[in-house]
């Protein structure tokens, strides 16, 4: 029971939280690079520390993944090598979770397809599972405060939306 259930299913949780992740900080990297000469650096796993992850580089966009894959349930971008203006910054925040939201349409969509085996349907189960908390999670703020790996508190997305929103009308 154990290697014929539970371990299938932990892999499914993971691998789907790992592709939620993934897209949710593709979808803020993609306007950083498509926007701008600018690089983007994605963590999935920490909120900014390289540290026992491995590296994949593909133009200006790097990706470091943690090796523990307990940790995949969290991620981070970090735009750099250009400035942006409050606007793009706004852009490339509020494009994050609509990756969310796009992950979860695709994934209700293959679903209500039926075409497919048990387990990919309980993927893409997850997938959409990930998606709502995914995107809820960077909409409401949360209850405690996250720091990136050199002290910088992190923001939900739409709570740094609204800060930028107001920085620019206070300028």
């Amino acid at each position: 029971y154990l290697f014929n259930t539970v371990v299938p299913i932990l892999l499914l949780l993971l691998l789907g939280s790992f592709v939620h992740v993934l897209v949710h900080e593709l979808g803020h990297a993609l306007p950083v690079l498509f926007g701008s000469r600018g690089w983007a650096t994605i963590y999935i796993g920490s909120l900014g520390d390289p540290g026992r992850s491995f590296e994949l580089r593909t133009g200006r966009l790097k990706v470091w993944i943690k090796y523990n894959p307990f940790l995949w349930f969290r991620g981070m971008c970090q735009p750099g090598g250009a400035s942006f203006s409050t606007n793009q910054q706004i852009g490339y925040v509020a494009c994050g979770p609509l990756g969310s939201l796009l992950l979860g349409a695709a994934a209700c969509g293959l679903l209500s397809i039926g075409a497919f085996p048990g387990s990919i349907r309980l993927f893409f189960g997850f997938l959409v599972l990930f998606s709502a908390i995914g995107f809820l999670g960077s909409i409401v703020p949360a209850g405690r405060r996250r720091y990136t790996n050199d002290g910088r508190e992190v923001y939900p997305d739409m709570v740094l939306m609204i800060r930028l929103w107001k920085s620019k009308r206070l300028a």
